[in-house]
Formats: structure tokens, C-alpha cells, sequence
């Protein structure tokens, strides 16, 4: 129950920064580089794959089932494009985007292939919720 709370917050949160408007983001300039949106998008559904294998690991652990949550992440990302043309936040569709979203799908797959291979990490995170009971 845990991780689905913490998928759902992490849905939306994404859902909330991709329709905000440029302006209301706190980036400092800093950090700016050109397309650094385009490596944004890119991590922020990297990590939002790692969570869908997080929250359902037997669900999604079949040869092709593995796949399915790159359908999530290429439905979500366009929905969130289709919904910043249609606002009036000054925010437009991108191809782009949903192409960064898209990869976003592969680093966080092998994130979580390398996570859930590595049993010592996975039973570290197991025996942590246990003990925190």
C-alpha cells in the first residue's frame, strides 16, 4: 500500500510541475543549459518507470509484461503535452518532450532490473519496512 501511495504522489507531482506554468518553476539560472527540459522530462519519467516496477515487481517481471509500462510512460507524457497546448499557461505541445519522456522508460527499467537483481538491496528495503512495523 506503501508504494502505491508513493507512486500516486509521485504522479502527481509530475502531473503538477508538467501544467504549471514555465514561469512558477524554480530553476536557478545556473542550472540552465539548452535543453535541459529535454533532460528533465527524461529523468523525471525515468525515475516514474523505476516506481511502476517498484510498486508492482511480479506484475510487470514477465519477458513482455515488462514492457507495458512503456505504454504508461508514453500514454502519460502525451496526455501531459495535450494538456499544456489546451491550458492557458503559456506552456505548448512538444514532440520532444514526449520523446525525452519516452527514453526516460529505459534508464529507469535497467535502474530497477539492477535494483531487484541485487537481492541485498531489495531485502535491505524489505527488512527496513518490516522493522519500521
Amino acid at each position: 500500500m506503501c508504494r502505491i501511495i508513493i507512486l500516486s504522489l509521485y504522479i502527481v507531482v509530475v502531473t503538477g510541475l508538467s501544467l504549471l506554468p514555465e514561469s512558477a518553476i524554480p530553476i536557478p539560472k545556473s542550472l540552465l543549459f539548452p535543453y535541459f527540459d529535454k533532460v528533465a522530462h527524461f529523468g523525471m519519467y525515468a525515475i516514474f518507470t523505476f516506481l511502476v516496477f517498484f510498486t508492482w515487481p511480479e506484475k510487470y517481471a514477465g519477458r513482455i509484461s515488462q514492457f507495458i509500462p512503456l505504454l504508461y510512460v508514453l500514454f502519460w507524457g502525451t496526455v501531459m503535452e495535450i494538456l499544456q497546448e489546451a491550458g492557458s499557461h503559456g506552456r505548448t505541445f512538444n514532440y520532444l518532450d514526449i520523446i525525452a519522456n519516452t527514453l526516460g522508460f529505459f534508464p529507469g527499467w535497467l535502474a530497477w532490473k539492477l535494483v531487484h537483481k541485487n537481492k541485498f538491496v531489495v531485502n535491505c528495503l524489505i527488512l527496513k519496512r518490516k522493522s519500521d512495523s
